[in-house]
């Protein structure tokens, strides 16, 4: 497959390196405030720099055996303007990767595919315009929408209306040519969609979507419309109440929902959520199905999640959850498409013995029908003024690997951070981790810095 990067390099390349160069510098420690006087009122704080944003620096090195793989990744935000004040802002945020080794066939990754070891991606560079009449938002650029059935990506136009009448009612829509990263051409692809939310009552929201993707591959082309519905309820001062639907063309397609109480008084959490795949996923338009060319195709399945936390005092906290996952016809079961019960009880204790020492362990018991598996994870982390230390372990029946594209089981993960804050613009992080499956070892170390300005 081949790719263009999205962004200039020598421009981006240009604005890493200036930022590094930033980072690189001595940074003054701030003074504290003085003491005994009250804050002052968030009307009176100074606005907000006009340019603003963070670097983010990361070198990760892993190896297993005699193969290894060295990257370094720059992740730069960029906010322009303040909103209450300006009537045009704007945001971009993007990342370069160089990998000194090139391609490994140990540690492939999606980068690879091209060609070169440097390459830049553009996630978000939009402009909001906030003084046309009528609308409570006007974004143009690259962007996403989040509230639709499928996340919308897409370089276009996004515009919402302001809420009218005693139902609050607001419109929106948006219209683009769609975001997909790893691809050579945007040519036929397409993203358009609208949407109508009120709230008619107090503490309740309602919404409708409708979606139209195009979604022009090498081999061939997908069209398809997805339809939603969805509802946000609070209830009083502790529980709020979600449930969404989605429709595929003449298909149900998948629903879920969720419950949480929050009663901070008592220190109580307690979510429930179930989500149901109406159909099977198949090869659709990139934003409906996203993993099928990793995962393949995705059958119906029911899940169930049950999560309880408790402060029983100022010093312990006690969690526990259960994740219930069932595929619909038995004939369906294998790869990725797995039955699954995960049971898991955590203790935590703070400031244990001296302030900022905290301590917590973890049982967990997994049963995947042809196999019931008991395992332990610990984490111990000392906050000391603006560093951070914590060392751990945890089990994982599955755990999918992000960097080679594959399912590993029963895998033992040991790990060690360190994060220490040098002021309020800078801020350095490393960890370790060793990983103990069944069929080999793998270890990597990852340091960081982040800028911030």
């Amino acid at each position: 497959m081949n790719h263009q990067p999205h962004v200039p390099s020598l421009l981006l390349a240009g604005l890493l390196t200036s930022g590094l160069a930033h980072a690189a510098a001595p940074c003054r420690q701030q003074s504290p405030p003085p003491q005994g006087k009250e804050p002052a009122l968030a009307a009176n704080k100074p606005p907000p720099a006009p340019i603003r944003g963070q670097l983010k620096s990361r070198y990760i090195l892993r190896w297993t055996g005699d193969d290894a793989d060295n990257d370094l990744v720059e992740t730069l935000s960029v906010d322009v303007g303040n909103a209450e004040r300006d009537a045009v802002t704007g945001h971009l945020m993007g990342r370069a990767t160089y990998d000194f080794d090139g391609v490994d066939p140990t540690f492939a990754s999606i980068n690879d595919s091209y060609g070169g070891r440097f390459d830049t991606l553009l996630y978000d560079a939009y402009v909001d315009f906030h003084r046309v009449s009528g609308l409570s938002q006007a974004r143009l650029g690259r962007q996403s929408v989040l509230e639709t059935p499928e996340v919308a990506w897409f370089d276009g136009a996004h515009v919402t209306s302001a809420e009218f009448g005693d139902l609050a009612l607001q419109a929106g829509g948006y219209v683009g040519s769609s975001t997909h990263l790893y691809e050579s051409s945007k040519a036929g692809d397409l993203v358009a969609g609208a949407y109508l939310q009120t709230r008619p009552w107090r503490d309740g929201r309602l919404r409708v979507d409708y979606m139209h993707l195009e979604d022009d591959t090498r081999l061939l082309g997908h069209t398809d419309d997805l339809y939603g519905a969805g509802f946000w309820q609070s209830l009083g001062r502790y529980l709020q109440l979600d449930a969404q639907y989605s429709r595929l063309g003449d298909r149900d397609r998948d629903a879920k929902g969720r419950a949480v109480l929050r009663v901070p008084q008592m220190g109580l959490l307690v979510q429930g959520s179930y989500f149901t795949l109406l159909t099977a996923q198949g090869e659709l338009v990139l934003e409906a199905d996203p993993f099928f060319n990793a995962l393949n195709e995705l059958h119906p399945y029911d899940q169930w999640s049950l999560l309880i936390a408790k402060e029983l005092d100022k010093h312990l906290r006690l969690q526990g959850a259960a994740d219930l996952r069932r595929v619909r016809d038995a004939g369906d079961i294998g790869f990725y498409n797995r039955d699954y019960d995960h049971y898991y009880g955590t203790a935590t204790l703070t400031d244990v013995g001296t302030a900022g020492l905290t301590l917590s362990a973890t049982l967990d018991l997994w049963d995947s029908g042809d196999q019931l598996v008991r395992s332990w994870g610990a984490d111990a982390t000392y906050d000391i003024d603006r560093s951070s230390v914590s060392a751990g372990s945890y089990y994982s029946l599955f755990k999918y690997d992000l960097f080679t594209n594959s399912e590993r089981d029963h895998v033992r993960t040991y790990y060690a951070r360190l994060r220490h804050k040098t002021s309020d613009r800078l801020t350095l992080d490393g960890d370790y981790e060793f990983e103990d499956d069944d069929f080999d070892t793998y270890q990597r170390i990852r340091l960081g810095a982040t800028w911030r300005f």
